[in-house]
């Protein structure tokens, strides 16, 4: 409640009562608040961020250059395998009773990877740099989703 009471103090809001009624609603609803205002504020300018890119999209600031670990990955598209919480299935959107396939898999993953892409261009001023490894984390040669379309477009 502290955290969301100061980051409404930063933004500017004028009057506060209800506030309580708010977070509580907010809370309720899914919605995260006030995550790490402090320690985001207060930040250098010239300091070095080592994060995954979600978490860097999350602080939604805009940095000179960025640098993208292993493209080749298939962390970049895949989503983790939630079968008792799966994020499509269980929206509101998702047409009762269809089954999840492999073609919707392929599809939303691609999705997925290009709002992720999408984001992480927008907060990039001047440049990023691809750091390419000739083996993957389990030791094979990337070939993920991300490095092909590099590559397509190289």
């Amino acid at each position: 409640m502290k955290k969301f009471r100061i980051s409404l103090d930063l933004t500017g809001f004028g009057n506060l009562s209800g506030l309580g009624k708010e977070y509580i609603q907010m809370l309720q609803d899914g919605v995260i608040a006030a995550s790490y205002v402090e320690s985001w504020k207060t930040e250098d300018k010239d300091a070095i961020l080592v994060a995954p890119a979600h978490t860097f999209l999350m602080m939604n600031k805009p940095v000179t250059v960025q640098f993208w670990l292993d493209p080749g990955s298939s962390g970049w598209y895949e989503r983790l395998s939630q079968p008792l919480s799966h994020p499509y299935v269980l929206s509101r959107s998702w047409e009762a009773g269809r089954m999840w396939s492999d073609a919707d898999d392929v599809q939303y993953s691609k999705e997925a990877m290009a709002r992720l892409i999408s984001g992480l261009l927008r907060r990039c001023r001047e440049r990023v740099y691809l750091g390419i490894a000739e083996l993957g984390e389990s030791g094979y040669e990337g070939r993920g989703e991300l490095l092909r379309a590099f590559q397509k477009v190289l």
